[in-house]
This record gives structure tokens, sequence and C-alpha cells, in this order.
């Protein structure tokens, strides 16, 4: 039985200044509510930027250390939280705690993915990295039909993530170079601009019109860190083709053909002129307005942290569609992010490796958000996917970020989470459970 208590609320105003900039220490000090477009805005003048960039804009500081998140670099940096030097908490008495991996250190590396039920964040400091002025990203698009064999073997980079189409795989490296090293016939794209492709449309693109395994472009550096900002991936497809559940029934040359009108479908026009309501500021400002019911059974959002040495086994576990109630569900796109571990005491972060081994073992997430044609209010089908899903990671030993839908059993919770740990850091900081439990904050019932 966890205790309880009537709800109280702080107020701390926007917390959202960017408090110091250390150019000599590569530091960033800021408040909470600072957003990852905010923070790269206010690093770049300096030639600076942080070593792991989560890729949608509107994304703040506390909310990704109080959860999780990483992107294409974090086969080299880890998450987010591991750029973290220093964090300041309010505790549910009113105490201010400055804490680092020296001081209160297991209340630094523990909030780390608590979900904010150790403290309040009210401040953090940050490593960042120096970048070149002007910098650019050149990009290589590798086709294979091997994903996780390439994978894993092109870590030299600065980046390195992958897109699994129904057919193909697309692996997608970076290096970041200075604009005046560009080649005269290099090829910029940009991906910002409201009549830009969105990401994934154009990496599948290019590969359909060439017969190149391999692609090269170039991408201005602040373009490739937010590039699936636009279209939230390709969640934004479900908003720009209102018909789609309802002409599945007609013939591919008919549903090819009401994809050329306008908001029939993916295309310039429709893309250019619905642009303010595809960024995922606005996707999810409206899913925050939708009913928790229509959001639990009508779509499917997950990231799943699988260790490499079992992620091929997991994504032809996905691309089978077992987990489907019903025949002809098909999970595609699937985005893979390798992340190395962490060996600290993040006990709660999904990319914690638990193992009492000194091997750095690293991960594969597996990005994969989806609505089925046949997925309708009142459908149990979301449901049992995400609790087969659940069984299938927990079987491999692998986690999930917990912001979406989980349906942990106490039994099952307690088999991934160390709950007599967490027990007593709620005692020592939290012990009145102001803050609320973390299971009972996350499980849906």
């Amino acid at each position: 039985m966890t205790k309880t208590r009537a709800s109280h609320f702080i107020n701390l105003g926007p917390a959202n200044r960017i408090i110091a900039i250390d150019t000599l220490s590569k530091t960033v000090t800021c408040e909470p509510s600072v957003t990852m477009e905010e923070l790269v805005d206010a690093l770049l003048p300096y030639n600076l930027v942080p070593a792991v960039v989560p890729e949608f804009k509107w994304l703040t500081v506390g909310g990704i250390l109080a959860g999780a998140g990483l992107e294409s670099s974090s086969f080299r940096y880890g998450q987010f939280g591991d750029l973290l030097i220093e964090a300041t908490y309010i505790l549910s008495n009113g105490q201010i705690i400055i804490c680092s991996p020296t001081k209160n250190s297991d209340l630094f590396y523990r909030a780390l993915g608590a979900c904010g039920t150790f403290g309040l964040l009210i401040r953090a400091t940050l490593n960042v990295l120096e970048v070149k002025s002007d910098c650019f990203v050149r990009c290589n698009y590798f086709r294979t039909n091997q994903p996780m064999e390439n994978l894993t073997s092109l870590l030299q980079h600065d980046y390195v993530d992958a897109i699994v189409f129904s057919d193909y795989t697309v692996i997608i490296t970076g290096e970041r170079i200075d604009k005046l090293k560009l080649p005269k016939t290099a090829k910029i794209q940009t991906f910002s601009k409201a009549w830009n492709p969105w990401y994934y449309q154009h990496i599948k693109a290019v590969h359909s019109k060439s017969n190149l395994t391999m692609i090269t472009e170039y991408v201005p550096l602040k373009d490739y860190l937010f590039r699936y900002d636009r279209g939230a991936f390709w969640m934004g497809r479900y908003i720009i083709n209102p018909l789609q559940d309802k002409v599945q029934c007609y013939p591919r040359y008919i549903r090819n053909l009401l994809n050329l009108f306008p908001f029939g479908g993916y295309n310039i026009l429709s893309r250019t002129l619905l642009a303010p309501i595809i960024t995922t500021f606005s996707l999810y400002k409206r899913l925050h307005a939708s009913p928790m019911s229509t959001i639990a059974e009508t779509l499917f959002f997950q990231d799943i942290y699988i260790p490499k040495s079992k992620a091929k086994e997991f994504l032809t576990f996905l691309q089978s569609g077992t987990f489907f109630m019903e025949d002809g569900g098909i999970l595609e796109p699937i985005w893979l992010c390798p992340i190395r571990s962490t060996l600290t005491s993040q006990k709660l972060s999904p990319h914690f490796w638990k193992n009492d081994r000194n091997d750095d073992q690293s991960f594969i997430d597996f990005g994969l958000w989806t609505h089925q044609s046949n997925w309708q209010i009142g459908s149990c089908s979301v449901r049992h996917a995400t609790k087969a899903l659940e069984e299938e990671a927990m079987r491999l030993g692998g986690r999930k970020m917990l912001y979406a839908h989980s349906y942990y059993s106490r039994d099952q919770w307690f088999s991934i989470y160390d709950v007599e740990w967490y027990k007593a850091m709620k005692r020592k900081w939290d012990p009145d459970y102001a803050w609320g439990d973390l299971y009972d904050k996350l499980i849906s019932y």
C-alpha cells in the first residue's frame, strides 16, 4: 500500500530561462521548461550543441530528464540525461537540494527516469559539444536487408540510426563538417521549410528513384537535429490523409488517385498548407486534448530498448505481426537507434545495464508508432498489442520508455525494477509520497 495525500501545486512560472553558457567548460545551465529548440538556438551562436538532441523541438529539458530521450548520437553518448552534471530539486518538504555525481549522488542518478516522483527539478547543468560555425551534416543513406548486422558496425560516425520499411532498411550515418569543406557538387537538403519533404518520406523517395545502394547529401545541422519534427516521424500521415481508414476497401489504383488531390494524402500541396498543424507541437497538443480512451484504443506509441544481441530476434517478431489481434496488421516504418548503456545507478532509465559485468553492453531502441485502419474506439487491439510487446521485451531482457501506455502487472513490474530500492529512495527523499508512486502514476488499467 503506497502512501497518498492531497495534491499540492507549486508555481514555478515559465521556468524557461537559459541561465548561463560557459564556453570554456562547455556547459549550459538552464531551467526545466527550456525546449530543445530553445536550447539549440541559444548554443549555436557560441558554436556549441548538446551531444544528444532528442528530435522534437518542443520537448523540454525537465521532461526528458524525468523520463528518457535519445537520438542518433546516443550510440556514443547515451541518453540526454547522461549529459547532466548538476541538478537542483525542490523536495516535498520545501527543501532545495543540489546534487551531482559526487554530492547527493543517489538522487542525482536515480531521479533520471523517475518521472518526478523524488523531487521537482528547477535547474540543470549539462555538458555540450563544440561544433564548427555553419556546421553541416554529411548524411549517407545505405540500403540493406540486414539492418542489425550493419547497424552495429558503423559506429565510427557522429550519428547513426535507421528506418525499416516493409521491403528494405535504410541505415543513416552522419558526420559533422564545416561549410567550407562542402564539395562543390554537394546536394544540400533542408527539412525545416513548410514545403520540404518529411524526412522519412524523403529517405524512401531518394532510394525509390535510384539504383544506388549508397546516397549522400548534406543537411544544415539544425535541420538534421530536428529532421523528424515535421510529421512527428510518420504519425502525421494519419492527419494529412483523413480518408485513410475509409478507403482501404478500394483498389490500390483508386487509393493512389485519391492521394493526388489536396489533403487526400501526402503531397507538396497538403504538407505545405497543413504545415502549421503537422509539427510535433501541434500534433501532441491535439493528442493531449483528446479523451484518454480514444488514444488508448486507436494509437500505438512505444519506444522499446532491446539488448543488441537480441535485436534481430525482436525485429523478426515485430515484422511477423503476430502481436496484432487481427490478420493483416503491418508495423511500418520502424525506427532503429543504437544507444550506449549506462553503468551508473540510473536504475529507472531504459538504458540501465543491471548485469554485474564490466563490458559496455549497448541497446537498440525500436521506435514503434502506428495506427491500424481497423483500430476504432471500443477496440482492445492496441492494449493487446502493447501487452504482447511488453512480454516479448521482458523475455529478451529489454525495457521500454515509460511515456506511453503500459500494462505491466505488479509482478511484472517488480521483475523489471528494484521495488525495494525504490521504496528506500522514497523513504529518504519523499516519505509522504507527495510526488506520487511511479507504478500508480504510469500504469494503465
